[in-house]
Protein backbone atom coordinates (compact mmCIF):
# COMPACT_ATOMS: atom_id res chain seq x y z
CA UNK A 1 0.00 0.00 0.00
CA UNK A 2 1.34 3.59 -0.77
CA UNK A 3 0.49 6.33 0.50
CA UNK A 4 0.80 10.73 -0.73
CA UNK A 5 -0.01 13.00 1.39
CA UNK A 6 -1.24 16.63 0.08
CA UNK A 7 -0.37 19.89 1.96
CA UNK A 8 -2.59 22.82 1.04
CA UNK A 9 -0.39 26.03 1.87
CA UNK A 10 -0.82 29.88 1.80
CA UNK A 11 1.28 32.04 4.33
CA UNK A 12 1.79 29.33 6.09
CA UNK A 13 5.37 29.75 7.28
CA UNK A 14 4.55 29.78 10.97
CA UNK A 15 3.31 26.08 10.82
CA UNK A 16 4.77 24.49 7.40
CA UNK A 17 8.27 23.43 9.02
CA UNK A 18 6.65 21.23 11.62
CA UNK A 19 4.22 19.76 9.68
CA UNK A 20 6.85 18.35 7.19
CA UNK A 21 9.33 17.44 9.53
CA UNK A 22 6.56 15.27 11.50
CA UNK A 23 6.01 13.19 8.56
CA UNK A 24 9.68 13.16 7.75
CA UNK A 25 10.42 11.17 11.15
CA UNK A 26 7.18 9.09 10.56
CA UNK A 27 8.07 4.94 12.11
CA UNK A 28 6.93 4.16 8.04
CA UNK A 29 7.53 7.35 5.88
CA UNK A 30 4.78 8.88 3.15
CA UNK A 31 5.05 7.70 -0.44
CA UNK A 32 5.01 10.70 -1.72
CA UNK A 33 4.40 14.35 0.08
CA UNK A 34 3.20 16.87 -2.39
CA UNK A 35 2.25 20.72 -1.04
CA UNK A 36 -0.04 23.00 -3.43
CA UNK A 37 1.30 27.14 -2.65
CA UNK A 38 -1.35 28.95 -3.02
CA UNK A 39 1.05 31.76 -4.04
CA UNK A 40 2.28 32.69 -0.78
CA UNK A 41 3.67 35.91 0.66
CA UNK A 42 5.45 34.96 3.53
CA UNK A 43 8.73 32.81 3.89
CA UNK A 44 6.45 29.57 3.05
CA UNK A 45 8.22 29.08 -0.13
CA UNK A 46 11.78 29.83 1.20
CA UNK A 47 11.16 27.15 3.82
CA UNK A 48 9.47 24.36 1.55
CA UNK A 49 12.39 24.78 -1.08
CA UNK A 50 14.82 24.23 1.36
CA UNK A 51 13.55 21.11 1.06
CA UNK A 52 14.85 20.03 -2.19
CA UNK A 53 13.69 16.75 -3.86
CA UNK A 54 12.42 15.65 -0.96
CA UNK A 55 8.80 17.40 -1.27
CA UNK A 56 6.95 17.96 -4.69
CA UNK A 57 6.28 21.31 -4.47
CA UNK A 58 3.52 22.55 -6.82
CA UNK A 59 3.57 26.48 -6.88
CA UNK A 60 0.63 28.37 -8.32
CA UNK A 61 0.64 31.90 -9.58
CA UNK A 62 -2.62 32.92 -7.89
CA UNK A 63 -4.33 31.69 -4.99
CA UNK A 64 -6.58 29.20 -6.04
CA UNK A 65 -8.38 28.30 -2.66
CA UNK A 66 -8.36 25.46 -0.60
CA UNK A 67 -10.41 23.32 -3.15
CA UNK A 68 -8.59 23.66 -6.56
CA UNK A 69 -5.55 23.13 -4.82
CA UNK A 70 -6.56 20.36 -3.12
CA UNK A 71 -7.70 18.88 -6.62
CA UNK A 72 -4.40 19.62 -7.97
CA UNK A 73 -2.51 18.03 -5.64
CA UNK A 74 -4.98 14.76 -5.81
CA UNK A 75 -4.26 14.76 -9.59
CA UNK A 76 -0.61 14.46 -8.86
CA UNK A 77 -0.56 12.03 -6.30
CA UNK A 78 0.88 8.29 -6.31
CA UNK A 79 -0.65 5.34 -4.40
CA UNK A 80 -3.77 3.36 -3.05
CA UNK A 81 -4.80 6.11 -0.42
CA UNK A 82 -4.56 10.23 -0.44
CA UNK A 83 -4.46 12.35 2.79
CA UNK A 84 -5.43 15.45 2.48
CA UNK A 85 -3.81 18.21 4.69
CA UNK A 86 -3.69 21.58 6.15
CA UNK A 87 -0.19 23.45 7.08
CA UNK A 88 -0.57 23.57 10.48
CA UNK A 89 -1.30 19.63 11.66
CA UNK A 90 1.48 17.75 13.19
CA UNK A 91 1.52 14.32 12.64
CA UNK A 92 2.14 11.51 15.10
CA UNK A 93 5.00 9.83 14.27
CA UNK A 94 3.29 6.29 14.07
CA UNK A 95 0.11 8.01 12.22
CA UNK A 96 1.14 6.53 8.12
CA UNK A 97 1.71 3.04 10.12
CA UNK A 98 -1.73 2.74 11.61
CA UNK A 99 -3.89 4.13 8.57
CA UNK A 100 -1.54 1.58 6.63
CA UNK A 101 -2.94 -1.32 9.46
CA UNK A 102 -6.55 0.11 9.64
CA UNK A 103 -6.87 -0.57 5.48
CA UNK A 104 -5.45 -3.29 5.60
CA UNK A 105 -7.85 -4.47 8.57
CA UNK A 106 -10.86 -2.03 7.10
CA UNK A 107 -10.07 -2.80 3.06
CA UNK A 108 -14.35 -1.49 3.30
CA UNK A 109 -13.62 1.85 4.58
CA UNK A 110 -13.81 5.15 2.70
CA UNK A 111 -12.48 7.76 4.03
CA UNK A 112 -11.06 7.85 7.58
CA UNK A 113 -11.13 10.71 10.00
CA UNK A 114 -8.01 11.14 12.69
CA UNK A 115 -8.33 11.82 16.38
CA UNK A 116 -7.49 15.96 15.60
CA UNK A 117 -6.07 17.28 18.73
CA UNK A 118 -5.20 20.60 19.94
CA UNK A 119 -1.20 21.54 19.76
CA UNK A 120 -1.61 21.17 23.57
CA UNK A 121 -2.22 17.55 23.03
CA UNK A 122 -4.98 17.66 26.15
CA UNK A 123 -8.41 18.85 23.97
CA UNK A 124 -9.99 17.70 20.99
CA UNK A 125 -10.34 19.22 17.77
CA UNK A 126 -12.53 16.99 15.82
CA UNK A 127 -13.68 13.30 16.19
CA UNK A 128 -15.83 13.52 12.75
CA UNK A 129 -17.99 15.69 11.91
CA UNK A 130 -21.76 15.73 11.97
CA UNK A 131 -24.54 18.36 10.71
CA UNK A 132 -26.50 19.91 13.56
CA UNK A 133 -30.27 20.06 13.48
CA UNK A 134 -30.65 23.13 11.55
CA UNK A 135 -27.62 21.51 8.97
CA UNK A 136 -24.66 23.82 9.83
CA UNK A 137 -21.20 21.27 10.32
CA UNK A 138 -20.31 19.90 14.06
CA UNK A 139 -16.93 18.85 15.08
CA UNK A 140 -17.54 16.25 17.58
CA UNK A 141 -15.82 17.13 20.54
CA UNK A 142 -14.52 20.19 19.54
CA UNK A 143 -12.64 21.71 22.61
CA UNK A 144 -13.59 19.27 24.92
CA UNK A 145 -11.25 17.67 27.00
CA UNK A 146 -9.33 14.28 25.81
CA UNK A 147 -9.97 13.13 29.09
CA UNK A 148 -13.32 13.77 29.74
CA UNK A 149 -14.39 12.11 26.40
CA UNK A 150 -15.08 8.82 24.89
CA UNK A 151 -12.68 8.31 21.87
CA UNK A 152 -13.99 5.06 20.43
CA UNK A 153 -14.13 4.04 16.75
CA UNK A 154 -17.35 4.29 15.32
CA UNK A 155 -18.92 5.67 11.79
CA UNK A 156 -19.53 9.55 11.37
CA UNK A 157 -20.86 11.63 8.50
CA UNK A 158 -18.16 13.51 7.39
CA UNK A 159 -13.94 14.57 8.11
CA UNK A 160 -12.57 17.83 9.15
CA UNK A 161 -10.83 19.28 6.36
CA UNK A 162 -7.84 19.79 8.67
CA UNK A 163 -6.47 16.04 7.52
CA UNK A 164 -8.76 13.81 5.64
CA UNK A 165 -7.69 10.16 4.42
CA UNK A 166 -9.21 8.74 1.06
CA UNK A 167 -8.93 5.36 -0.23
CA UNK A 168 -8.03 5.90 -4.21
CA UNK A 169 -10.75 4.53 -5.42
CA UNK A 170 -13.54 6.46 -3.02
CA UNK A 171 -12.32 9.63 -4.42
CA UNK A 172 -12.73 8.22 -7.95
CA UNK A 173 -16.53 7.58 -6.92
CA UNK A 174 -16.99 11.41 -5.12
CA UNK A 175 -15.21 13.00 -8.60
CA UNK A 176 -17.88 15.34 -10.05
CA UNK A 177 -17.59 17.11 -13.62
CA UNK A 178 -13.42 16.39 -13.23
CA UNK A 179 -13.42 18.11 -9.24
CA UNK A 180 -12.82 15.96 -6.67
CA UNK A 181 -13.54 19.16 -3.89
CA UNK A 182 -16.20 21.55 -5.26
CA UNK A 183 -13.74 24.56 -7.20
CA UNK A 184 -16.43 26.70 -6.63
CA UNK A 185 -16.64 26.87 -2.99
CA UNK A 186 -12.81 28.52 -2.92
CA UNK A 187 -12.85 27.53 0.91
CA UNK A 188 -14.83 26.83 3.81
CA UNK A 189 -17.37 24.16 3.90
CA UNK A 190 -15.98 21.98 1.22
CA UNK A 191 -14.42 19.57 3.72
CA UNK A 192 -18.79 19.09 4.77
CA UNK A 193 -19.75 19.06 1.26
CA UNK A 194 -17.68 16.18 0.28
CA UNK A 195 -18.80 14.22 3.25
CA UNK A 196 -22.31 14.63 2.41
CA UNK A 197 -21.74 13.61 -1.16
CA UNK A 198 -20.23 10.44 0.27
CA UNK A 199 -23.13 9.68 2.99
CA UNK A 200 -25.46 10.16 -0.31
CA UNK A 201 -23.42 7.94 -2.38
CA UNK A 202 -23.07 5.35 0.50
CA UNK A 203 -19.83 5.69 1.56
CA UNK A 204 -18.21 4.78 4.84
CA UNK A 205 -16.63 7.01 6.65
CA UNK A 206 -14.64 6.03 10.21
CA UNK A 207 -13.22 7.88 13.20
CA UNK A 208 -10.10 6.26 14.20
CA UNK A 209 -8.59 7.10 17.04
CA UNK A 210 -5.09 5.01 16.48
CA UNK A 211 -4.18 8.04 14.02
CA UNK A 212 -3.64 11.46 15.49
CA UNK A 213 -2.79 14.60 14.47
CA UNK A 214 -2.23 17.85 16.09
CA UNK A 215 -3.83 21.04 15.00
CA UNK A 216 -3.41 24.53 15.78
CA UNK A 217 -6.69 25.79 14.58
CA UNK A 218 -7.23 30.14 14.98
CA UNK A 219 -11.27 29.54 16.54
CA UNK A 220 -10.81 28.77 20.03
CA UNK A 221 -13.98 30.18 21.44
CA UNK A 222 -16.80 27.73 22.61
CA UNK A 223 -19.32 27.13 19.64
CA UNK A 224 -22.41 28.70 20.15
CA UNK A 225 -24.67 30.26 18.11
CA UNK A 226 -23.58 33.87 18.97
CA UNK A 227 -20.34 32.96 19.47
CA UNK A 228 -20.41 31.59 15.58
CA UNK A 229 -22.01 35.24 14.47
CA UNK A 230 -19.20 37.25 16.56
CA UNK A 231 -16.50 35.23 14.61
CA UNK A 232 -18.06 35.40 11.70
CA UNK A 233 -18.32 38.99 11.83
CA UNK A 234 -14.54 39.16 12.94
CA UNK A 235 -13.75 38.27 9.84
CA UNK A 236 -13.09 39.86 6.32
CA UNK A 237 -15.79 40.39 3.96
CA UNK A 238 -14.57 38.63 1.13
CA UNK A 239 -14.10 35.33 3.51
CA UNK A 240 -17.62 36.20 5.08
CA UNK A 241 -18.99 35.98 0.87
CA UNK A 242 -17.65 32.31 0.66
CA UNK A 243 -18.92 31.14 4.33
CA UNK A 244 -22.23 32.47 3.19
CA UNK A 245 -22.45 30.78 -0.37
CA UNK A 246 -21.27 27.85 0.43
CA UNK A 247 -23.79 26.77 3.07
CA UNK A 248 -26.00 27.71 0.43
CA UNK A 249 -24.46 25.62 -2.07
CA UNK A 250 -23.86 22.80 0.06
CA UNK A 251 -27.75 23.00 1.09
CA UNK A 252 -28.70 22.79 -2.62
CA UNK A 253 -26.36 20.01 -3.77
CA UNK A 254 -27.18 17.71 -0.29
CA UNK A 255 -30.32 18.40 1.14
CA UNK A 256 -33.15 15.80 0.34
CA UNK A 257 -36.53 16.08 1.11
CA UNK A 258 -37.22 12.87 2.65
CA UNK A 259 -34.01 12.77 4.34
CA UNK A 260 -33.96 16.17 6.05
CA UNK A 261 -37.86 17.48 6.08
CA UNK A 262 -37.50 17.39 9.93
CA UNK A 263 -34.66 19.84 9.38
CA UNK A 264 -36.83 22.24 7.74
CA UNK A 265 -38.01 23.79 10.88
CA UNK A 266 -34.31 24.32 12.41
CA UNK A 267 -32.71 25.88 9.37
CA UNK A 268 -35.70 28.53 8.85
CA UNK A 269 -35.32 29.51 12.53
CA UNK A 270 -31.32 29.49 12.50
CA UNK A 271 -30.97 30.86 8.96
CA UNK A 272 -33.48 33.80 9.26
CA UNK A 273 -31.44 34.75 12.26
CA UNK A 274 -27.66 34.05 10.90
CA UNK A 275 -28.74 35.97 7.25
CA UNK A 276 -30.54 39.05 9.37
CA UNK A 277 -26.91 39.26 11.32
CA UNK A 278 -25.07 39.41 8.22
CA UNK A 279 -27.52 41.50 6.10
CA UNK A 280 -27.41 44.29 8.94
CA UNK A 281 -23.45 44.12 9.01
CA UNK A 282 -22.30 42.75 5.49
CA UNK A 283 -24.51 44.05 2.93
CA UNK A 284 -21.66 43.42 0.11
CA UNK A 285 -21.77 39.98 0.70
CA UNK A 286 -25.21 39.96 -0.06
CA UNK A 287 -24.68 41.72 -2.92
CA UNK A 288 -22.04 39.64 -4.24
CA UNK A 289 -24.20 36.55 -3.80
CA UNK A 290 -26.77 38.25 -5.64
CA UNK A 291 -24.37 39.04 -8.69
CA UNK A 292 -22.75 35.39 -8.60
CA UNK A 293 -25.99 33.48 -8.30
CA UNK A 294 -24.85 31.31 -11.57
CA UNK A 295 -22.92 29.08 -9.35
CA UNK A 296 -26.39 28.20 -7.71
CA UNK A 297 -27.80 27.34 -10.82
CA UNK A 298 -24.62 25.33 -11.04
CA UNK A 299 -24.83 24.05 -8.14
CA UNK A 300 -28.41 22.47 -9.03
CA UNK A 301 -27.16 20.66 -11.91
CA UNK A 302 -24.46 19.36 -10.00
CA UNK A 303 -27.06 17.98 -7.59
CA UNK A 304 -28.59 15.87 -10.41
CA UNK A 305 -25.83 14.98 -11.12
CA UNK A 306 -25.50 13.11 -7.76
CA UNK A 307 -28.90 11.62 -7.04
CA UNK A 308 -28.48 9.77 -10.53
CA UNK A 309 -25.53 7.91 -8.69
CA UNK A 310 -27.24 7.08 -5.26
Amino acid sequence: MKISIVIITYNSGLFIKECIESLFVQSVVPDKIIVVDNNSKDETMGILNSYGNKLTIISLKYNSGYSEAANIGIKNSMGNVVIISNPDVIYDNKFIKNIKKKFETNPEADMISPLILRFDEKRIDSTGQFPSLSLFVKERGYNKKLENFKVNEDEIFSVCGACTVFKRESLEKLKLNDEYYDEDFFIFWEDFDIGWRAELLGLRKIFFPGAIVYHYRSGTIKKTFISKISLTLSRRKDIVYHIVKNRYLTLIKNFRLKRNFYNIPFILIKDILWLGFLILTFRFSIIRLLKDRNLFKKAYLKRKIIKENE
